[in-house]
């Protein structure tokens, strides 16, 4: 049984991570780590200075380290704005930047193209959604969705979609649309060979990890990346802050597959990130959109093929884990500007570590129809979604299996789904806190959290609405085992939220700082939680 006080904590908690956490910089507080020089000691001496910028970056020929992060033979990846070092080398930036226009016929290229064998280098060839004339838009159905689109001007194509966007609302989603010269400011830092970095810094722009052709790539389980976060803060204004692009993918024969099921594993996925105990990370993104090609899929169809489509502001094309340290204390922060969070093109696994997930569509995609899998493991995961016109926290095309850890998820009223799995949820353990429209309110077979009539506003909890009138008073202790204690964070373990609750579904309102600090504790004595309805089945 659950005491109904304690799952109103857990609902407290996850909307003071939306007005705390989502927005903080975590680079600012990361702690210095030291970096023994890198430069190769394989060759000869005529050829070590030739060769010092590359093989210092080179995954292969880098001497193994101990780090801070505890990691031997990492390589530490610091980022200082909109410059980076690999293992205290500085990474070359070319002036290298990708174009499109639906007046030619396909994508391209212009500048000095980097022609270099080092492990990072920074260029300005980021994939983005290109601002258009709002005029030329029109509203169709394509690929059995109706969405806006805009149709290639260029001689002998102007039957092909050059792009589409989203129908959110009754208004044109322009904000997914970006200038070349904002595009330009945010650099991409490339991260070209498999091996074990350790991220931390600031950086204003995109991290794109390619390990090769993704034809090869997806069977060769040497093209593997860990992504160690030790208090990084990424922003990309136009597009993902982090794409994993290229690397291999452990479930490389689903295609052969007759059927799926709830169980995957990805114990020996092609791209870990691990969050390094005590730091808190954050990345920040936009999405971008469909953009097409100028020819169909096969003959016949009217579908095209895609160009570019990356819907998260963090992202993965192959499976992807998400771990924790040794203990589990470190924070990831991901806030999507634009459209989703967290999303992969096949497997989502968190297996420990605290991820906060704020975003306006979905908060987690896992999008291959009727295969891909989210699976929590372990860890402490809340989600604040649908911040826009719609979204759910946790969205699967395949299904959603919780195996151990905490969620803790939330959506405002009228948006979509809290859990949302097109071949069902799976439950083996763990706990599962969900709290939002009405909507797909229960998780397993009714398991979600409806209050008791009369406990909140319209007798389901609504952040839009607020919480009434009152002051809430957490246990002492704090939550969820002590890794977030209010009496700590709010100033003397009162909570008051402000007048008129949290007022939008975009975030709370202006008396929270900014959305970086919590209101002030009040000094009144602060009731108890309604009497009626104290338990609640587990």
């Amino acid at each position: 049984m659950k005491k109904t006080a304690a799952v109103i904590m857990a609902l407290i908690f996850l909307l003071s991570l939306s007005a705390c956490t989502f927005t903080m910089r975590a680079g600012t507080s990361a702690p210095d780590t030291d970096t023994p020089d890198a430069a190769s000691e394989n060759g000869s001496k005529e050829d070590a200075q030739a060769k010092e910028n590359t093989a210092a970056q080179d995954s292969d020929d880098a001497p193994s380290k101990e780090n801070a992060s505890g990691e031997d033979g990492a390589h530490v990846l610091r980022l200082g704005g909109d410059s980076a070092e690999l293992d205290g080398v500085a990474a070359e930036e070319f002036d290298y930047v990708w174009k499109i226009d639906p007046g030619k016929e396909s994508e391209w290229y212009e500048g000095e193209e980097p022609e270099t064998d080092a492990a990072v280098y920074i260029a300005h060839d980021i994939w983005y959604y290109p601002a258009l004339d709002e005029s030329g838009f029109s509203k169709e159905v394509y690929d059995d969705e109706t969405e806006w689109v805009y149709r290639y001007t260029a001689e002998g194509l102007t039957d092909y979609i050059f792009s589409t966007l989203p129908v959110l609302g009754s208004a044109l989603p322009s904000e997914m649309m970006h200038t070349a010269e904002e595009a330009y400011e945010n650099k991409v830092l490339h991260i070209t060979k498999a091996g074990t970095y350790i991220l931390e810094g600031s950086w204003k722009g995109q991290i794109f990890v390619d390990l090769g052709d993704r034809d090869e790539t997806f069977a060769d389980e040497s093209a593997k990346i860990k992504l160690i976060l030790n208090g990084a803060d990424v922003e990309c204004s136009c597009a993902p802050a982090i794409i994993f692009y290229s690397a291999y993918e452990c479930d490389n024969g689903w295609e052969d597959r007759e059927s799926y099921g709830a169980e995957v594993d990805t114990s020996n996925a092609g791209v870990t990130v691990e969050i390094a105990d005590g730091t808190e990370n954050s990345f920040t993104g936009a999405n971008v959109f469909r953009l097409l090609k100028a020819k169909y899929k096969s003959e016949g169809s009217t579908v095209q093929k895609k160009a570019h489509k990356t819907d998260g502001a963090f992202y993965s094309f192959v499976s992807m884990n998400v771990n924790g340290g040794e203990t589990g204390a470190g924070i990831l922060n991901v806030r999507s500007t634009t459209f989703e969070g967290i999303g992969s093109e096949l497997h989502l696994t968190v297996n420990g570590g605290h991820v906060n997930v704020y975003s306006q569509d979905d908060g987690i995609n896992v999008n291959e129809d009727d295969v891909s899998v989210f699976t929590m493991n372990g860890g402490v995961l809340h989600i604040f979604a649908g911040l826009g016109a719609e979204g759910d926290c946790i969205d699967s095309n395949g299904y959603i299996t919780v195996n151990g850890g905490l969620i803790a998820a939330g959506t405002p009223s009228g948006s979509d789904e809290v859990l949302d799995s097109n071949c069902g949820n799976v439950e083996n353990g763990g706990e599962v806190i969900t709290v939002g429209s009405g909507r797909g309110m229960g998780f397993f077979g009714g398991g979600g959290f409806q209050p008791p009539d009369g406990a909140f506003p319209g007798g389901i909890f609504d952040p839009a609405e607020g919480f009434g009138e009152g002051t809430f008073t957490p246990p002492e202790g704090g939550f969820f085992g002590g890794m977030f204690d209010p009496s700590e964070g709010f100033g003397g373990g009162t909570f008051t939220p402000p007048e008129g609750g949290f007022g939008g579904r975009s975030g709370p309102p202006e008396g929270f700082g900014g959305m970086r600090q919590p209101p002030e504790a009040s000094d009144e004595e602060a009731p108890q939680p309604p009497e009626d309805g104290t338990e609640e089945d587990g």
